[in-house]
């Protein structure tokens, strides 16, 4: 699996966005974004990626898994990153 994928997606999110810290890793099935900070608050938030036919997933426990790179997807990778957020 492709840490940049992950990465590009991630910063593509965040662009001109200076309150975010987080690195990605992986093991052979998922990769995961983990959070640290969001909006300038601490968190301990870690996030699933998958990737299947060359189709980038995120894992919400609400939702389940959600391809987010295409149309407006990516909103439940905001979703699950702003819930964190008080």
């Amino acid at each position: 699996m492709s840490k940049e994928r992950i990465k590009d997606f991630i910063d593509k999110q965040l662009e001109n966005l200076d309150d975010f810290s987080y690195k990605v890793e992986s093991d052979e099935n998922h990769m995961y974004a983990i959070f640290t900070e969001v909006l300038s608050q601490k968190v301990n938030l870690e996030l699933t990626f998958k990737l299947l036919d060359d189709v980038l997933y995120l894992h919400s426990i609400t939702y389940g898994w959600k391809p987010v790179e295409k149309s407006v997807a990516n909103k439940y990778f905001w979703i699950e990153l702003l819930k964190t957020v008080s």
